[in-house]
């Protein structure tokens, strides 16, 4: 059975509430590997087009609230400084490979993918493990500003604390 379409708005600025859990038992990130990840979450959202609105890291799990730009509102020589912070070199490819690109920074599966793939390779390498960290894909939830975003930053904030 084919999994289910993400609700997406990409014609538009819209908000997401990220959720990722780990397939493994009880917490497995101590305070060192949260820090890497908070860490991974600054360099990959210096290089997309996302705003980190707010953010929890959990023991086995985190919770993210983004807001992700449309690549309508994003220019061409944004996206060029933006692959030479990536890549750190002038690549002849990217004139032709610039749309694809541009998509890719604007997209919230890339975004997220790019931080759990990275961490699953810190995590897995520091602790002699292989296989999968993560228990299946993400959640997002399409969130409005106002009111709505204001109790969910306080729900991601306090969900510590519980």
């Amino acid at each position: 059975m084919p999994r289910i379409a993400r609700f997406l708005k990409e014609d538009e600025k819209a908000v997401y509430h990220v959720i990722s859990r780990t397939a493994l038992d009880g917490l497995p990130f101590k305070d060192t590997d949260k820090e890497y990840l908070v860490e991974l979450i600054k360099k990959w959202s210096r290089i997309f087009f996302v705003d980190v609105l707010g953010f929890a890291i959990m023991g086995n799990h985190f919770h993210l609230v983004v807001r992700m730009y449309p690549e309508s509102e994003v220019s061409d020589d944004e996206v060029r400084k933006r692959y030479m912070k990536l890549y750190d070199l002038k690549h002849p490819g990217l004139e032709f490979e610039l749309k694809r690109f541009k998509k890719k920074l604007c997209s919230l599966s890339w975004y997220v993918k790019e931080i759990k793939q990275g961490f699953s390779r810190y995590f897995n390498k520091k602790y002699g493990r292989r296989g999968t960290l993560w228990g299946e894909r993400f959640k997002s939830l399409i969130v409005e500003d106002g009111l709505t975003l204001v109790n969910l930053l306080a729900y991601v904030d306090l969900n510590a604390v519980r």
